[in-house]
């Protein structure tokens, strides 16, 4: 018998995923909070398109309000349950789906950051899992419709303690219906190698309200990208984590920080490649947020980066300047702006 499975979160990354779930012929619940979203679903159904002609995607699914989660007391218990929404919503997104869990039924974070040890705490660490997604970039556009603005990506999946490779390599086959999918060992490590990515590139757009490509492309913003991407290598490797898994040389981005000539030539060239391969229009999510006129993550990226080099002794005053900055722009006391990273540099 196949999987039950529920994606918590049904937005970008949940709506992205669960539609590719479905298109391979798996019946996930999705849930959300956003009531226009699940009735356009409902009615309509979930659009995915891409960078590419053709590659539109409309598809029948199942999805409940968080109000209506109440209802799946009358179906089978969930053995696989996604957490897709927001960093900050992951606590009472665990709790909500928790009691409606088989016996032996896991909980996944398919989310930006390291809230693996926040589900683990509500969970319990033996049914904790987590996903390090690379080079995928999505956005929801408008309700029930998501917009992919990447060419390319790939999933690792992990277990929050050994011993679970075939839930891993469960979870990977679900999740390959959508994007090339690989079970790891290293999950923490890796995840830490993707921190380092949206450290340096997330919310340095949402402060700026650049593109991803802009941002790549403004000598100002790349400088400190790539003091925000050394940074974060640096309270990585003081909290004993060895880096792996990533499209950048972690080695080559401390020493362009350090004003390394060649390095910094090699990281440009690095950032281009990558710029090159998304849509001109791609923002990461931060910056999607900043548009929406909603909170972003900056708390479980920027911030959290800036409190450990904090509690480490390690200089990362470039992203609590980067943190302090996007909370005003939250509530509005300042408008994004190229100038602000001027003023960082």
């Amino acid at each position: 018998m196949a999987a039950r499975i529920a994606i918590v979160g049904a937005g970008a990354i949940g709506g992205y995923f669960g539609a590719h779930m479905i298109k391979g012929g798996l019946d996930p619940v999705l849930i959300d909070a956003w009531p226009e979203n699940v009735e356009r679903i409902r009615e309509h159904g979930l659009v995915v398109d891409g960078m590419t002609e053709g590659s539109r995607l409309t598809v029948n699914a199942d999805i409940r309000h968080i109000g209506e989660v109440q209802s799946l007391i009358h179906d089978r218990p969930v053995d696989i349950a996604f957490i897709a929404f927001k960093s900050y919503d992951t606590a009472w997104a665990t709790h909500l789906i928790l009691p409606y869990l088989a016996e032996a039924g896991v909980v996944v974070s398919l989310q930006n950051a390291i809230n693996e040890p926040g589900i683990a705490a509500i969970a319990g660490t033996h049914r904790t899992f987590g996903c390090a997604i690379t080079a995928l970039s999505c956005d929801m556009i408008a309700a029930g419709h998501v917009h992919r603005m990447s060419a390319s990506g790939s999933v690792s999946v992990g277990a929050m303690e050994p011993g679970h490779e075939d839930k891993c390599e469960e979870i990977a086959a679900v999740l390959s219906h959508a994007e090339e999918t690989s079970a790891i060992g290293n999950l923490i490590e890796v995840k830490w190698s993707k921190l380092v990515i949206n450290a340096m590139r997330n919310g340095l757009s949402a402060m700026t309200g650049m593109t991803g490509g802009e941002r790549d492309s403004d000598p100002v913003t790349i400088a400190l990208g790539i003091r925000l991407g050394a940074q974060t290598v640096r309270v990585a490797r003081a909290l004993g984590y060895r880096l792996t898994g990533s499209t950048l040389d972690f080695d080559c981005l401390v020493a362009a920080d350090e004003g390394n000539d060649d390095a910094l030539a090699a990281m440009r060239a690095q950032l281009t490649s990558i710029a090159n391969s998304r849509s001109r229009e791609q923002r990461p999510s931060m910056a999607q947020d900043i548009r929406k006129q909603r909170r972003t993550e900056t708390d479980a990226i920027n911030g959290f980066i800036a409190a450990l080099g904090r509690d480490l002794g390690i200089d990362t005053a470039a992203h609590q300047r980067v943190h302090e900055l996007i909370l005003r722009i939250e509530k509005g006391d300042i408008a994004p702006s190229p100038q602000l990273a001027y003023g960082i540099m």
